[in-house]
Formats: structure tokens, sequence, C-alpha cells
């Protein structure tokens, strides 16, 4: 089991960020089911550390954001905001960090593998998600921040169909497929949303197009010393 953390750790970070991120949102309804898919993705990340330090820090920002969020449900009204907002800050710059500490240790690596390139692809989707809850926040704030289309104030004021809605916005924007049925409207909204365009193409264009350029020049390589 050690082995095959060690070998395709970034293969099971993608599945458990695909669990998450697609599965989730299908079965929000069921409270438990959120809380299952916010547990599973804690213990992946906390197991796929490479080192007992970031193991602590990263169980540690887990368990603060997921209370912070889960726990606006039950504070008054003038504190919920403040919970959220918290959580949704604290849940971006853990994400950051972890696709920060993914990029770091591919390129710290001797050679590029397909895990390697599941890891940047998990770090594609983790700056996602960190865009969507900066998002949320954002909104929480100013509900006039964005255009929301068919979706009522009442339903965005649900923070877990809230963060659904700026998950899918997030990658809209990051893919830049922009389908209009939601737009920023306040400038930091606006700033945001190109700044995350311009971010998720420079990653698809030179972060993980070198990494697979690198991986066939590697394997040609190999080739011709076998040869």
């Amino acid at each position: 089991m050690a082995l095959l953390l060690r070998r395709w750790r970034y293969l099971l970070l993608l599945v458990a960020l695909f669990a998450l991120l697609v599965v989730q949102p299908i079965a929000s309804s069921l409270g438990v089911m959120q809380s299952l898919f916010d547990g599973l993705l804690v213990l992946v990340m906390a197991a796929l550390a490479q080192d007992r330090v970031w193991r602590v820090v990263a169980c540690l920002a887990c368990v603060l954001a997921a209370a912070l969020l889960l726990g606006g449900r039950w504070v008054a009204p003038s504190a919920e905001f403040a919970s959220q907002a918290s959580g949704h800050a604290i849940g971006a710059i853990f994400f950051v960090a972890v696709a920060v500490k993914i990029v770091q240790s591919i390129f710290a690596s001797r050679e590029v593998s397909v895990d390697s390139i599941f890891g940047a692809i998990c770090g594609f989707l983790l700056l996602g998600v960190a865009f969507a809850l900066t998002y949320a926040m954002i909104y929480e704030a100013d509900p006039a921040s964005f255009r929301t289309g068919e979706f009522s104030r009442e339903q965005m004021q649900q923070p877990q169909f809230c963060r659904n809605v700026f998950v899918y916005y997030s990658f809209v924007t990051l893919t830049t497929v922009g389908y209009g049925d939601l737009a920023p409207i306040s400038l930091p909204a606006r700033t945001l949303s190109w700044v995350e365009a311009v971010t998720g193409q420079l990653y698809l264009a030179v972060l993980i197009a070198g990494l697979i350029s690198a991986l066939f020049a590697g394997a040609s390589a190999r080739d011709h010393r076998g040869g």
C-alpha cells in the first residue's frame, strides 16, 4: 500500500478531487454525503503529504475551515458571514498552498512520470476550487457582485448551493468557456475573473504542455539508450 501511495499518489488525489467536485454536487441534498466527501479529501491530502509537518498543517487547516463553514449554520446571523467568509478564505489559501506544494514536488523530482501529469492536473483543479471559494466570499460580502441568472437570492443564501454554483463558474472561467449564464458585475469580481482566465491558460500552455513534452522526450531518450 505504501508503494502504491508513493508511485501513484497524485492519481489517488485526482480520484478524490473528482469525487468531491463531480459526485458531491449530485448528492448535495444529503448532508452526510457532504461530510463524507470532505473527510475523504482531508484524509487523502494528509496521506499524500510527504513530510510530517505538512500533514499536520494540512489537517489543521482543513479542520479549521470545515469548523468555520459548518459552524455558520448554528451561529447567530450577525456572526454567520464572518464564519463563512473565514472558512472560505482559509480553504482558498489551503488549496493554493497544496497546488504550489504539488508543483514544487513535480519540479523537484528527477524525471517526469505519468503520475507527474496527474499531479499537474490536480494542481489545476485545486486552483479552480480556490478561486471558487474566493468568488463565494465576494458574493457573500456583496450579492450584487455577480449576476446569478436563474438562481434566486434565497438559493444563493444556502452555503453549499452557493459554493457549488461558484465551483461551476470558476471552472467555466478557468477554461475560458464562458457560457454567460453567470457574470461578474463588481470590479473585484471582474478582476478576479480575468486573473483566473489568464492563470488557467498559462497553466495549461506552460506547465501541463511542458510536462507532457518532457514525458515523451524522456521516454524517447530511454528507448535510444535501450536500443
